[in-house]
């Protein structure tokens, strides 16, 4: 190369990484993961809040629609499945019995994987921890008073309270008991 080349021309670098740059990106890529790790643990809390909102805002629709429609709507709760649906009492050849609602609004609800019921408490069946038990809305106004406990995987509770007379159902943080007291 002739001299007055090399003499304007920099040494070339070898391409790469230094050790500080790499460090300061290792550093940046730990730091938001020590920030979004918690956040995406948080999941299961915010799925348990909104299902405990949504099942509430089911309640008070089935408040307004038995008044409205005059009839009686039942809100299931299959405990061990995780889901809940509404049905409707009907005539039928044999007599009254309650069907499936057909409304876009009551279809049934699956619970997320990471909810469940921890219990429901109703007067016709005391708390109950597995199987099916359900609460009434009749066209008066009022209902069987019940307090639905809903909990995550990591032991947070919500609880759905459903007071007898066609009062704003209560939505509170944490595990409530004692509807006897209440009612």
């Amino acid at each position: 190369m002739p001299t007055w080349i090399a003499a304007t021309c920099p040494k070339s670098r070898a391409a790469g990484f230094t050790l500080i740059e790499l460090s300061l990106v290792v550093f940046i890529i730990g730091l938001l993961l020590v920030i979004a790790i918690p956040r995406l643990g948080d999941l299961g809390g915010a799925r348990l809040d909104t299902s405990a909102k949504r099942l509430t805002a089911l309640i008070r629709y089935l408040y307004a629609e038995a008044a409205l429609r005059s009839r009686v709507y039942r809100l299931n709760y299959d405990l061990d499945q995780r889901r809940y649906w509404v049905s409707v009492l009907t005539a039928s050849q044999t007599g009254m019995e309650f069907v499936a609602d057909a409304s876009v609004l009551t279809r049934p609800v699956d619970l997320p994987p990471a909810v469940r019921f921890a219990d429901v408490q109703v007067p016709q069946a005391g708390r109950v921890s597995s199987g099916q038990v359900y609460t009434h809305f009749y066209p008066h106004g009022d209902t069987d008073p019940t307090i639905i406990h809903l909990r995550n995987q990591h032991a947070r509770f919500m609880t759905v309270i459903i007071p007898p007379v066609g009062g704003e159902p209560a939505l509170s943080e944490g595990y409530v008991d004692g509807f006897v007291q209440r009612f």
